[in-house]
């Protein structure tokens, strides 16, 4: 049996969608690309079985979902201990995601049980911390190489049951910025309102945000005299395709020190237009498409009014790629490069 396996992060509380008994709604509601991946596998006879292993939170019990994938099992376990893992067949292929201690300390106990074993990091965890045995380094990011590991590049997407294009919607942002004000330090929303406050063309835009603690960014409009950011806090994935469809452009200034934004496939698969500051973790391939304007952090003014100028031509670059972010063709590249 060809098994999968996924580690994934010990640092959240059990998202909404593991709750979800059915398998179709469970493919529509869920926004993780890494479980999505998964089901993907399965439809496609990749593997025969998929286990997802989590670190359950305290006080928790321990608990088990499973759907069935076209006669294959697609597994969420949530365990105390991710030793729980070796009671189970050896998986083909074993996938850490987040570059936890715990990972490290299981694959030295049996490196040999885990089969091909693909790392990948996340912020200072970019590359092993606690000396566990991996064979390949997944990287989100051209700029990440480290010449004692073995480094690939891993693609990934949003989901289209979420994001998609929404045509018969009219424009009422130019540009939508989504990015959480608790992660202030990285995701560059100082340097967007701050760059608004100081030219004309950006003071005249219609502006708006969606993310949580919005009257952070309230203090930061007052500190730089801004008023035309429309703050909706924190909304479903529903609600911000809808007003993604609804904005011209989509906008990511994140900095060097957060992870490739799980934001950036949101609005290419909602078929928005993208402004994204040049010192954001990603891959050149998302950087190099036609929809990406790529600004740096004295160009915000003269990249977005080339942008907005030229609209229509960004748009129908926005809906072209689209096909290119498919599940389909994303999984077929990482498999490639996994081989």
């Amino acid at each position: 049996m060809r098994t999968f396996f996924l580690f994934r992060t010990n640092l959240r509380n059990l998202e909404n969608y593991h709750s979800i008994t059915d398998l179709e709604e469970f493919k529509v509601k869920c926004w993780d690309f890494y479980l999505q991946q998964g089901i993907w596998f399965l439809e496609n006879n990749i593997f025969d079985r998929v286990m997802i292993w989590r670190l359950k939170p305290k006080g928790l019990e321990k608990c088990v979902h499973v759907f069935n994938v076209n006669g294959k099992e697609f597994i969420q376990i949530f365990v105390d201990d991710f030793k729980d893992c070796f009671s189970f067949g050896k998986p083909e292929v074993s996938f850490f995601r987040g570059g936890f201690k715990e990972y490290c300390e299981v694959t030295k106990l049996n490196p040999k049980f885990f089969g091909l074993k693909l790392y990948l990091g996340a912020g200072r965890r970019v590359f092993p911390q606690y000396g566990g045995v991996y064979d390949k380094i997944l990287v989100e990011s051209d700029n990440d190489n480290n010449p004692n590991y073995s480094v690939i590049p891993f693609y990934k997407t949003a989901n289209s049951n979420i994001f998609y294009p929404i045509e018969s919607l009219e424009k009422e942002y130019d540009l939508c910025i989504i990015s959480n004000f608790e992660q202030l330090r990285f995701k560059g929303q100082e340097l967007l309102i701050k760059n608004i406050g100081m030219f004309k063309n950006l003071k005249s835009l219609k502006v708006v945000h969606i993310g949580n603690k919005p009257d952070e960014g309230m203090k930061l409009c007052r500190k730089y005299g801004v008023i035309n950011i429309d703050f909706k806090g924190p909304i479903s994935r529903e609600e911000i395709n809808i007003t993604l469809n609804k904005s011209k452009f989509g906008v990511v200034a994140s900095d060097e020190s957060d992870g490739c934004p799980r934001v950036i496939t949101e609005i290419m698969m909602s078929g928005t237009p993208l402004l994204l500051r040049n010192r954001t973790r990603l891959l050149k391939w998302y950087k190099d498409c036609k929809s990406v304007l790529v600004f740096n952090d004295n160009n915000l003014d003269t990249i977005s009014n080339y942008g907005l100028q030229n609209y229509n031509k960004f748009k129908d670059f926005a809906l072209e790629e689209i096909d290119n972010f498919s599940m389909k063709e994303v999984c077929k590249k990482n498999l490639e490069l996994w081989k």
